[in-house]
């Protein structure tokens, strides 16, 4: 009797502790911006129906990763599987993969999305019916503290943060990121239920001022889940609100423009296309293939790890030859482009695409189509030093000497450089050939030999360099060979 009496005593105290478990920081957008961007994401895309409906994908894949020492247990993969298949119209089935399970180690020092963009794999490409795709990370926010070292080179902690709550993406890429140090191991499996609640587009109903989250506190959808609720069976399930809000999402028409390839999520829009993994964007004009978006996604493993950890989302624009043959098309695209859903490709899609066009341009010998394309994106983007610094290298090293000018060869590369503060050596490297093309090898020679001397070039650089320099010493300037296509 009194061990019966100690053991509901401890339970007591234990739900009293934590009586406040667990708060849902979904969907995780800090800016006004992004809070209307996702707004707009899910009422445009509507990525949630890829996973309720039966099309265009009658099959689920769920890909779960985790970082050593934070895998979820069966039984809350089991709690999972039964929340999904109560509420996801899947005939062809529901796959929930245990997948890779990140060494502590090689987590230590990236961000969760970092991690997720490495270590995504999608499902499996042997099979001819592509699913739906949803991801999950479980991870340890501790480990994405980069140490910093001391003078003699000791480890120090890093600073202490607050602890992240679990939460989901659906703003870009529709993903749950759950930090396991939250929790104190009680209501995990509540929390992730919670989680995938949102993913499946709760609580996006009229009325719901509470940051997507139900007002009612017995609901799984509430903004916090609480321990003593839990015990007493009162916050363990959906609303009604909330389950009518499923039943009616699964009475809407299929997203005709949205589609997973693989592990990645495709929006097409007229004349091009947004493909997204977790912090990227891509923009495709034109046609999308399943291996662009494989291609990307190697592409964006390749990164180099300072580039992988970048913060916030990155843009990144791939220009089709069948896009440049129609000038009209380029035109409707870049009108498109600031009508898109997404904050990011309104503002950066236009420089990105011109500037793609203007590289395949060169690429196919059309050097005054390149020359027209960047003109256009410096009329959009004023102060990119990129931009003028790839004008610049053009006027003062084309083969064409249609293109070349080295008068605005040199005022565009003094711009590039005066945009960066003079710290960028390879626009005072494009300076100097913009001189040489001038006929001024003077100052060609000197800012040649300055880059030499305070730039830090690798070894392939500084021999190119080198030949540069002796070209201007014998008052000849540099002229860029691009190969045409056969």
């Amino acid at each position: 009797m009194k061990a019966s009496a100690l053991a509901l005593l401890r339970l007591f105290m234990t739900a009293l502790a934590v009586c406040c478990l667990a708060g849902c920081s979904s969907p995780k957008t800090g800016r006004s911006q992004a809070k209307r961007d996702g707004t707009q994401v899910i009422e445009k895309w509507k990525p949630h129906l890829l996973y309720l409906l039966d099309s265009p994908h009658a099959r689920l894949h769920v890909e779960v990763d985790a970082v050593q020492g934070c895998e979820p247990d069966e039984a809350m993969i089991e709690k999972l599987r039964n929340f999904l298949s109560e509420h996801c119209k899947k005939p062809e089935g529901i796959d929930i993969v245990r997948s890779d399970v990140i060494p502590t180690e090689t987590a230590r020092g990236f961000s969760e999305k970092a991690l997720a963009r490495k270590y995504i794999n999608g499902p499996d490409k042997t099979n001819a019916l592509q699913p739906a795709f949803m991801y999950m990370l479980f991870y340890n926010d501790a480990l994405c503290q980069r140490l910093s070292t001391n003078k003699t080179g000791a480890s120090l902690p890093g600073s202490r943060h607050e602890i992240a709550n679990p939460y989901t993406d659906v703003l870009l890429y529709p993903a749950i990121y759950f930090n396991t140090r939250y929790f104190p191991g009680a209501g995990e499996k509540e929390a992730l239920r919670h989680e995938t609640g949102h993913i499946l587009g709760l609580t996006s109903r009229a009325g719901q001022d509470t940051g997507r989250h139900c007002r009612s506190g017995t609901c799984l959808m509430n903004t916090t889940l609480r321990m003593s609720r839990w015990l007493l069976g009162m916050q363990r399930g959906l609303c009604d609100a909330c389950k009518t809000e499923l039943e009616q999402s699964l009475t809407q028409p299929p997203v005709a423009n949205v589609r997973y390839s693989g592990a990645v999520l495709v929006r097409s829009e007229g004349d091009y296309n947004v493909i997204t993994l977790p912090d990227r964007v891509g923009i495709i004009p034109g046609s999308v293939t399943d291996q662009d978006c494989e291609n990307f996604v190697q592409a964006l493993r390749a990164e180099r790890s300072g580039e992988s950890d970048h913060g916030g989302s990155r843009v990144y624009c791939m220009v089709k030859d069948a896009v440049l043959q129609e000038p009209s098309k380029r035109h409707e695209i870049l009108k498109r482009f600031k009508g898109d859903v997404l904050e990011d490709v309104r503002t950066l899609g236009p420089r990105l695409f011109l500037r793609g066009c203007a590289e395949r341009y060169q690429a196919l010998g059309q050097y005054t189509n390149a020359v027209a394309a960047l003109g256009e994106a410096i009329l959009l983007d004023s102060k990119n030093a990129r931009l003028y610094n790839s004008l610049a290298w053009m006027k003062a090293t084309c083969s064409d000497g249609s293109v070349r000018n080295g008068a605005e060869a040199v005022t565009a590369a003094t711009k590039a450089c005066e945009l960066t503060e003079w710290k960028n050596w390879m626009f005072v490297d494009t300076l100097a050939a913009a001189h040489a093309e001038a006929g001024d090898f003077k100052r060609a020679i000197e800012f040649q030999e300055q880059v030499m001397r305070t730039g830090n070039p690798g070894e392939p650089e500084q021999e190119q360099m080198r030949e540069r320099l002796s070209l201007y010493k014998q008052s000849r300037p540099f002229r860029e060979n691009v190969r045409k296509p056969e």
